[in-house]
């Protein structure tokens, strides 16, 4: 699959460290390799979107939304669980999934 990331993604990426870092980048290979969602591990479609899914890794949160017509999937956010709910995230993302 084609993968994308947004620049809020790849920043917060940066900031993790130890078993997080491992753990993203273990997911990122995985999500690279298969060639549909439901073979991906952890992975959960979002209650109340069309295209948005997310992952757990520990205390954090992965949202991607994925794109059928050219199977993209653009990581948006890697927030942790606390933050990611958050209203001002979820109006964002039902904005970026119209686009």
């Amino acid at each position: 699959m084609n993968v994308e990331y947004s620049r809020q993604f790849v920043k917060a990426a940066y900031k993790l460290t130890g078993k997080y870092k491992k753990s993203l980048q273990h997911i990122l290979k995985e999500v690279m390799q298969v060639e549909d969602l439901a073979n991906l591990s952890d992975c959960i479609k979002m209650v109340g979107s069309q295209n948005s899914y997310r992952i757990k890794i520990g205390d954090y949160r992965l949202i991607f939304i994925y794109r059928v017509e050219n199977q993209v999937i653009t990581f948006e956010l890697l927030l942790s669980r606390s933050e990611i709910y958050r209203k001002e995230h979820e109006m964002n993302l039902r904005k970026k999934e119209q686009d």
